[in-house]
C-alpha cells in the first residue's frame, strides 16, 4: 500500500469516520421511519377525501375528452388510489409513540 494511502486511511480511522457515519445512517432512518409514520397517519386520515379527489379529477377528464382514452385514466385513477392506500397502511406499521426497532424510546 502506498504511503499516501495509509496516510488517508491513518486519517481516517482518527477521524472515526465509520462509527459517525453510522451514527449518522441510523439517524436518518429513524428520520426516514418517522416520516413515513407521518405521512401515512395523514393519507389514512384523508383517504377518502383523497379517492374522491381522484374521482373526481377521472370524471372531469372523461368530461373534457368525451371518454376518449377512458380506460387509460381509470388505470392511472386506481393506480393513485393504491398508491394512497399503501402509504396509509405504511404508516400504520408502528405507533410513533412506542420504542424504536433500536430499542431507543421517542
Amino acid at each position: 500500500m502506498s504511503d499516501h494511502k495509509r496516510d488517508a486511511r491513518r486519517a481516517i480511522e482518527d477521524l472515526d469516520l465509520d462509527a459517525r457515519l453510522a451514527k449518522a445512517g441510523a439517524a436518518a432512518s429513524q428520520l426516514a421511519q418517522e416520516a413515513v409514520t407521518t405521512v401515512g397517519g395523514f393519507a389514512r386520515e384523508h383517504r377518502d377525501q383523497a379517492h374522491g379527489w381522484l374521482g373526481r379529477a377521472e370524471d372531469e377528464v372523461d368530461r373534457v375528452t368525451g371518454g376518449r382514452g377512458h380506460d387509460v385514466v381509470a388505470k392511472v385513477r386506481s393506480g393513485l388510489a393504491a398508491g394512497v392506500d399503501l402509504v396509509a397502511e405504511q404508516g400504520s406499521s408502528r405507533d410513533p409513540d412506542e420504542p424504536s426497532a433500536e430499542g431507543e424510546e421517542r
